[in-house]
């Protein structure tokens, strides 16, 4: 354990954790945070500031805002770089824990101006089969139909393809000199890598189910369960007449879903007329996706929360199941958490996903993107309460064999110190 290593006597040893989101690191990382400072590390967090920074400065980390709003800003992603470039240039930290995708590349090249003796980057998907270009509907819609945008949708993805593969290629094989130790979180991403030879065996690792999940927060309420169901129903102020809820929690946009989202919501409205959702968007809601989701909730159809300070054991305790349309990068913290609470998911088939759920027997997967197929298994399961209630069941136990934060902590604070002890030795 890092608490037993050679270097853990010393004073104070700076760790920086470079991440899209401060309120997904801190709602991630807070207990690791707290076992590494314990261990005597001066933890800083480089991220956006999204509503994360209070539950971490109360921590004792400490703190630096980045602009990483929009992956397309270049202007925003250079002022990145050059804070990030500062802060390490200013701290020589003996640690980088790098966790965004869009920005591993210039993360990493910064932590090696400082010569960091221990750098390691997790991504949680790969852009090596390009997902389909999505243009705003928004300022679109001003100009043209939804006609006229899916269209020109469609001859933009019929010209990207190869090209853009060659280019991720080279670039993941790239970062893969950089670090010590290159982290993904699905079985499928660690077998695509060592197939392609992009990272050495050496720094190659596999975390499956990424962080996991607390489950002593997210715990199933103990006693009679239609009773703790309608109390959390009562507690988030849902409507007597829904008999059965959906859960939404995570991302939305239509990168990662919505107009899946949308159509279901609808469809489902037609055969359920006593069904509701509970949609908990997390990240940057777009201006577009918040009307169309006002105009559900004005219906009476959808109930919105805060997707970080609402999502908590009680919020799913409220819910008969999960429903996930998220893409291959689309986070699957809301799986995971639902499914401590033994909750089960009905969700697209991607690399994350199928490395939780067993389909027929913790949840169901359906083919990515076949939105009428996932609406149909949605509505045969909500038909079926006790097998939802017996897949539930079987996700908690999963979730708690095999996805428990405590252990992902584990492997991430033993590699920190089979690298940093190897690295301090030879310097």
């Amino acid at each position: 354990m890092i608490h037993e290593s050679m270097f853990s006597r010393q004073q104070v040893y700076p760790a920086v954790f470079v991440g899209r989101s401060s309120a997904e690191i801190a709602r991630r990382y807070s207990q690791r945070f707290k076992r590494l400072a314990d261990a005597g590390f001066e933890i800083h967090v480089l991220a956006a500031d999204d509503g994360g920074f209070d539950a971490l400065r109360r921590q004792g980390v400490q703190c630096k805002a980045i602009p990483v709003a929009s992956p397309r800003n270049a202007a925003a992603l250079m002022g990145a770089y050059f804070i990030v470039q500062g802060v390490m240039l200013e701290l020589r930290p003996v640690l980088v824990h790098i966790f965004s995708h869009r920005l591993a590349w210039l993360s990493a090249f910064a932590a090696r101006q400082a010569e960091v003796p221990a750098l390691f980057v997790t991504l949680e998907y790969h852009w090596l089969e390009e997902e389909p270009v999505h243009l705003p509907l928004g300022p679109m819609a001003l100009v043209t139909s939804n006609e006229g945008v899916r269209a020109a949708e469609e001859r933009i993805n019929a010209v990207v393809g190869y090209p853009w593969r060659k280019v991720m290629l080279q670039a993941y094989e790239r970062l893969g000199t950089q670090v010590d130790r290159y982290v993904v979180t699905t079985e499928f991403d660690f077998r695509l890598l060592q197939d392609l030879g992009l990272v050495a065996p050496s720094r190659l690792e596999v975390a499956v189910g990424g962080v996991g999940v607390d489950v002593t927060r997210y715990r199933p309420a103990s006693g009679d369960q239609d009773e703790a169901r309608q109390r959390a129903r009562e507690a988030l102020g849902l409507p007597t007449h829904w008999r059965q809820v959906v859960g939404w929690v995570g991302p939305v946009s239509r990168r990662h879903g919505a107009d899946d989202l949308v159509a279901t919501v609808k469809a489902l409205r037609r055969t359920h007329p006593s069904l509701g959702w509970v949609i908990a968007p997390r990240g940057t809601l777009a201006d577009g996706q918040a009307r169309r989701l006002r105009r559900l909730a004005d219906r009476g159809w959808v109930r919105l929360v805060h997707g970080e300070r609402k999502t908590d054991a009680n919020f799913y305790q409220a819910l008969d199941v999960m429903a996930c349309f998220g893409t291959t990068s689309t986070p699957i913290d809301g799986v995971l958490e639902a499914g401590a609470c033994g909750v089960p998911t009905v969700a697209y088939n991607t690399p994350a996903t199928r490395s939780l759920i067993v389909s027929g027997s913790t949840g169901e997967l359906v083919l990515e993107g076949d939105q009428p197929t996932l609406t149909s298994v949605l509505s045969a399961r909500l038909r079926a309460p006790e097998l939802l209630r017996g897949q539930g069941a079987k996700m908690r136990e999963r979730v708690e064999t095999f996805f428990r934060r405590e252990s992902s902590d584990d492997q991430m604070l033993q590699l920190y110190d089979a690298v940093l002890g190897a690295k301090l030795v030879t310097s």
